[in-house]
């Protein structure tokens, strides 16, 4: 069985890495390289996979994956600039692959993180 959670929060981020010139930066990541970044309204999709609990009926119980995530990830970034919570360039591929490692911290017992889904834009979504 899988159960798949829909969170919501909001950052910015600049897309830049001192490895490459000024000029070079804005060539790979275009207007998303400018100084003083820009924001997004993420969505971030986390799947969880194994057996139903045959007590309770339920996977997981909302209530206590919901805090979990919210401590493990949405109190960290939302409303944050992720150049500074994230090392690294803060691509939508590095960013599912470590919320997704964030994520697993805090579930380790239990069913496991299938995947996770961060919707950057309409037309980007990143799965790790």
């Amino acid at each position: 069985m899988r159960l798949a959670r829909l969170y919501r929060f909001e950052a910015a981020h600049r897309l830049h890495t001192p490895w490459l010139t000024e000029r070079e930066n804005e060539e790979v990541y275009g207007k998303c390289a400018r100084v003083g970044g820009h924001g997004h309204n993420y969505e971030i999709w986390v799947v969880f996979e194994g057996e139903v609990d045959p007590r309770t009926g339920l996977l997981l119980e909302r209530e206590a994956v919901d805090r979990r995530v919210r401590e493990a990830l949405i109190e960290r970034v939302d409303h944050h600039n992720l150049d500074e919570v994230v090392e690294g360039v803060t691509t939508g591929e590095r960013l599912a692959r470590v919320f997704r490692r964030w994520l697993e911290a805090a579930f380790t017992d239990g069913p496991a993180i299938e995947r996770v889904e961060l919707v950057e834009t309409p037309r980007n979504r990143f799965v790790a």
